[in-house]
């Protein structure tokens, strides 16, 4: 299997800049785009890097704000912490889309920040994570007891298991060390520790759904359970891409975010 290099297309150490809020590092890419803004959010595994697709496809037409978030398993916290960022970028408004745990903790800036959405994007989430749990690697007294270091190996040895693909180099080179254990275990005890989210203000047409039929990590329930929730949500589901659609189904996930930007909102 070939490994990953500094060449590679989704490292974009010069692209990064680094904010400073309540002494936590919040590390992005703003490609400076005219048209409307778009804060995008990984999940568990990954740094800004990981929308690196749509950064490249999407960031002239619009301005992508790709953020790697601090080792921080609250989602209050979190969601102060980006409305902080997006007022040191001089940003009042903007859509917010969040891949897994980044949609997820997405839904608590939603609810303490509702005036600062645009359209609030949920790709690939959960409501709550109880069927998630089957999975030894989400255990949460596994995740909350395992050294982050060790909790690293673990879900680095599980990747190197998948079949070869873009997908495992990106994350094998996540998981070796290009996104700290420290900041991967406080995402996965995020998981762990993850609650409902209160009910929002912001209308449901202005909240859109994006699932994938094959997604390995949430399953039909846990998909159900986010449409239920968001009844009147708009809602694409992608016959494949898995948990990461932007990277395995660019086109169909670009294509989404595109029209959607472009519409006007209420």
């Amino acid at each position: 299997m070939s490994t990953s290099h500094p060449s590679e297309a989704w490292h974009l150490d010069r692209s990064i800049r680094v904010v400073r809020i309540d002494g936590h590092d919040w590390p992005h890419v703003d490609t400076g785009g005219k048209g409307p803004a778009l804060i995008m959010l990984p999940g568990s595994v990954g740094t800004c890097e990981m929308f690196y697709k749509q950064i490249a496809s999407l960031g002239q037409r619009f301005r992508i704000i790709s953020v790697s978030y601090p080792a921080e398993a609250d989602p209050l916290r979190l969601a102060d912490g980006l409305a902080s960022l997006m007022t040191s970028l001089d940003l009042a408004r903007a859509s917010v889309l969040g891949s897994s745990f980044g949609g997820y903790w997405a839904q608590f800036f939603g609810l303490r920040h509702p005036h600062r959405i645009e359209t609030l994007f949920l790709g690939n989430i959960f409501v709550t994570p109880e069927e998630l749990f089957a999975n030894p690697l989400f255990d949460p007294a596994w995740v909350r007891d395992t050294p982050s270091a060790e909790l690293q190996r673990a879900w680095h040895d599980r990747v190197a298991q998948a079949p070869d693909g873009e997908l495992k180099l990106i994350q094998l080179d996540m998981l070796s060390g290009r996104q700290s254990a420290d900041n991967l275990k406080a995402r996965f005890v995020g998981v762990a520790n993850a609650q409902a989210c209160p009910p929002l203000s912001i209308p449901s047409s202005r909240i859109v759904v994006i699932d994938c039929a094959d997604d390995p990590l949430i399953p039909p329930a846990s998909r159900q359970a986010v449409r239920d929730r968001y009844p009147g949500a708009v809602v694409h589901t992608l016959s494949n891409g898995g948990h990461y659609p932007h990277i395995l189904n660019q086109d169909a996930y670009d294509s989404i975010i595109a029209k959607r930007l472009m519409q006007p909102t209420a």
